[in-house]
């Protein structure tokens, strides 16, 4: 398991656009938000992850945008030490 969160999958159904990602499961229970935001030429919208531990999801719509490369930023809180994790990536959605 990564010592940071990061996107493993992205899914396109026409409606939505589902982001999987994985996080450090320890401690147990320590995680308290991820919000994850999409961002696609002028298109860029957001999505609460759930459930959060190890393997999450989050939704956007999937209005605007296509198929091809997207920017996909994260922000995840947890609990120890109030600690907040920010992170960006490029993803391809189908």
């Amino acid at each position: 398991m990564p010592s940071r969160p990061n996107i493993t999958d992205v899914g396109n159904d026409g409606a939505d656009i589902t982001l999987r990602g994985e996080s450090d499961p320890e401690p147990p229970r320590d995680i308290v938000h991820i919000h994850v935001m999409l961002t696609q030429g002028e298109q860029t919208t957001g999505g609460e992850a759930s459930p959060l531990g190890a393997d999450w999801q989050a939704r956007v719509p999937a209005d605007g945008f296509q198929a091809g490369p997207a920017t996909a930023t994260g922000v995840e809180v947890r609990k120890t030490n109030a600690t907040t994790t920010t992170w960006t990536e490029t993803v391809e959605i189908p």
